[in-house]
């Protein structure tokens, strides 16, 4: 991809050309123990996924306080929030054209978190990297493991 343009190759063999919508957002890695917190979304026809909590990134703020206030949004929690560790890009499918580039950040909750459905968020859970559920995004497993593997001394 280059300068906001994208090509793939369909199954058929024709070439698709087209421009997309970059998008900024922020990701929180929480971590308890050997345990990561994910969230459980649902794709536009509705298929569920598991992700990081956070989303996107308002024009006006920064990605710190973007993410803060997708954790009020989307867990009702307040938080601390730490440096950033990773980022990692994702190709909306309820977001025609849109690919958001995501900063993830070391964050703490300052209370326990309760999943808004009312903003896409149906599940919170603390999941060991080595039994993340089948439909964890595959950015979010390696973060996810590599997280805990930082935190063990294992690289």
């Amino acid at each position: 991809m280059v300068n906001g343009s994208a090509s793939r190759q369909e199954s058929t063999g024709e070439l698709l050309t087209g421009r997309f919508e970059p998008r900024s957002g922020a990701k929180a890695l929480v971590t308890s123990g050997h345990a990561v917190l994910l969230v459980r979304e649902r794709h536009s026809d509705g298929t569920p996924f598991w992700t990081l909590p956070g989303g996107g990134v308002c024009a006006h703020e920064n990605p710190v306080e973007g993410l803060r206030r997708e954790l009020v949004e989307e867990l009702g929690c307040r938080s601390r929030v730490d440096d950033p560790v990773s980022t990692f890009w994702y190709a909306h499918d309820s977001h025609e054209a849109t690919v958001s580039m995501y900063t993830v950040f070391e964050c703490s909750l300052l209370s326990e978190p309760v999943p808004n459905h009312g903003e896409g968020v149906f599940e919170a859970r603390w999941v060991e990297p080595d039994s993340l559920p089948p439909a964890t995004l595959p950015q979010v497993r390696y973060l996810c493991q590599a997280a805990v593997d930082s935190a063990t001394g294992k690289d």
